[in-house]
């Protein structure tokens, strides 16, 4: 049935099986647009970012321009579109279309002659790389930019006096905006932010200066070999966890309609399945949220529902389009929830969950529905949460978790449940998300202002870390191209994705086309080595960065 892009009510997600939204320009992808990028003076514009948007269908394709300033955007469904070229701090034409025919090479050459909106031409990371050091400065960033969906501009361009800087701050640790959770912050931290605010930018500091402050942003080398591919979803979607199966189909876990997506790039169809409702014990009619999403061997999805008032597992089979409920236990503290961050799916069977929300690690017996508590020491030994959050199983068989708030990473024994956790030599990393190479090795992402990739020995247990080039990243999410046993790892901050090569220990970061999208989940794509997908939270997207090799 189709439907136009919307959101979708819980008494429409109660009858509605599913919803398709059928490919509104084809499936034939052959054509394609050409051309020239230039600078005011006429000379060549090399490593540009050209991206072409059909508005009617929500895609949108970006490439970079090469040596001679020429550009080709291949793959295109024939119809109507904008183009328009940025690259050291300006702009072709926002306005530019250009019409694309089946089989056919449209061109269209582009100057860069009007100046870029500066905010939206910088990242979070540009604007780090702004701020004057001081203690407070990777408190902000690390703490700040997680819920911020504009990214650090909206802080670094106020000019308030202290005390106006400290309700800010309170208002961060109590109105949690639409996110989780609000800012936990100590007494300490909590000083060292209004110290470092105060001090740098009160009433007195100038303004930002776009002539002075903003970037000159040109892609080359290796980083501009790439072709980005970007879909908009339904208003509203907030897509949180991506999978990718055996065939290329990309699983959405729609966060806030409690929706499942699955979008066919070769068709670009998009179908949304509603997740069935659940009972309240409450007169409040309850909704659901997709957050994790993972997929088993067999191709079904196990995803968290996180936002009802029974949070459970669910799984789902896109072969019967059967849903299964597992409702998660009980906290130990009544005055905890659950909160489901990541899934993995154990080799024996087993599905593991990181609960940040109670401070537990959940062990799922599918066949008997059981659940398994296993409570993260650290959070117990200091009473205060750890935040357990990414999870990789390693090519042993042990369950390896990332614990955000305790800088550590903690290992169980898939059998016995035993625990034992590893301490981080960076102080404030964060640690995120994590994956598993091709060697049964852990890879994980250090969010906090450190910009580090992390990797644990599977044998040795020992922990490396690997700088990003940008410090600021905001390494978040991890994938391993196993075929090739290279390293994909979402940089939040710097609105790019890298890839990571432990042969040579070298990074290329590949800058994605929409700021502040918010990456929260990478998938390497099985069928397709040199393709990476992503989701965009803030923005509303799904994407998919190609390399060319």
């Amino acid at each position: 049935m189709a439907q136009p892009w919307g959101w979708f009510g819980p008494a429409s997600l109660a009858v509605l099986l599913a919803i398709s939204i059928p490919s509104l320009y084809g499936a034939e992808r052959s054509g394609s647009v050409s051309g020239v990028v230039q600078v005011s003076s006429g000379a060549p514009a090399v490593g540009a970012m050209v991206k072409v948007r059909n508005l009617g269908v929500g895609l949108t394709v970006s490439v970079i321009s090469r040596e001679d300033g020429r550009f080709t955007v291949p793959d295109l469904p024939a119809g109507s579109y904008t183009i328009q070229a940025m690259g050291g701090g300006f702009q072709s034409d926002p306005n530019a279309a250009v019409e694309v025919s089946a089989g056919q090479a449209g061109t269209k050459s582009l100057t860069l002659s009007h100046r870029q909106n500066w905010i939206e031409a910088m990242t979070s990371s540009q604007f780090a790389a702004r701020m004057p050091e001081g203690d407070g400065k990777d408190l902000i960033v690390s703490l700040c930019t997680h819920c911020h969906k504009d990214g650090l501009y909206k802080i670094v361009s106020r000019r308030m006096n202290r005390e106006d800087w400290g309700e800010a701050l309170r208002k961060m640790e109590t109105n949690v905006f639409g996110n989780t959770h609000p800012v936990e912050l100590t007494d300490r931290d909590r000083k060292v932010i209004l110290d470092y605010l105060a001090k740098y930018y009160g009433p007195d500091t100038p303004p930002l200066d776009p002539e002075r402050d903003m970037a000159k942003t040109w892609i080359t080398g290796a980083a501009a070999k790439n072709v980005v591919t970007e879909y908009d979803l339904p208003p509203g979607a907030s897509p949180h966890d991506v999978a990718v199966d055996a065939q290329g189909i990309c699983w959405v876990a729609e966060s806030r309609p409690g929706v499942i997506g699955r979008l066919d790039p070769q068709t670009l169809t998009y179908t949304r399945i509603p997740i069935p409702e659940t009972k309240a014990n409450t007169e409040k009619r309850s909704v659901s949220a997709a957050h994790a999403l993972a997929l088993d061997e067999q191709g079904r999805l196990w995803l968290s529902d996180h936002r009802t008032p029974n949070p459970r597992a669910v799984q789902y089979d896109p072969k019967t389009g059967k849903f299964t409920f597992y409702p998660y236990p009980a906290p130990k503290r009544p005055e905890e929830s659950a909160d489901v961050n990541t899934i993995r799916i154990h080799p024996n069977g087993t599905v593991w969950f990181t609960d940040l929300g109670s401070d537990q690690i959940l062990r799922l017996n599918p066949a008997t529905k059981d659940f398994t508590q296993i409570p993260v020491p650290a959070g117990l030994r200091s009473k205060i949460k750890a935040h357990p959050y990414g999870m990789a199983i390693d090519g042993d068989g042990w369950i390896w978790f990332a614990e955000y708030e305790t800088d550590k990473m903690g290992r169980i024994d898939a059998k016995s449940g035993e625990v034992t956790e590893y301490d981080l030599a960076t102080p404030r990393a964060y640690p995120r998300r994590m994956g598993t190479d091709a060697n049964g090795n852990v890879w994980f992402g250090e969010y906090g202002g450190v910009g580090k990739l992390g990797r644990v020995d599977r044998r040795t247990a020992k922990i490396t870390e690997y700088p990003t080039p940008i410090k600021y990243s905001g390494a978040y999410s991890v994938s391993v191209d196993t075929k090739r046993n290279l390293i994909w790892v979402s940089e939040l901050i710097a609105d790019q994705i890298a890839r990571f090569d432990p042969r040579t220990k070298t990074f290329v970061e590949y800058p994605l086309p929409t700021h502040y999208s918010s990456v929260r989940r990478i998938e390497a794509d099985p069928s397709r080595p040199h393709r990476v997908w992503y989701s965009g939270n803030n923005t509303n997207k799904v994407g998919y960065l190609d390399v060319l090799e």
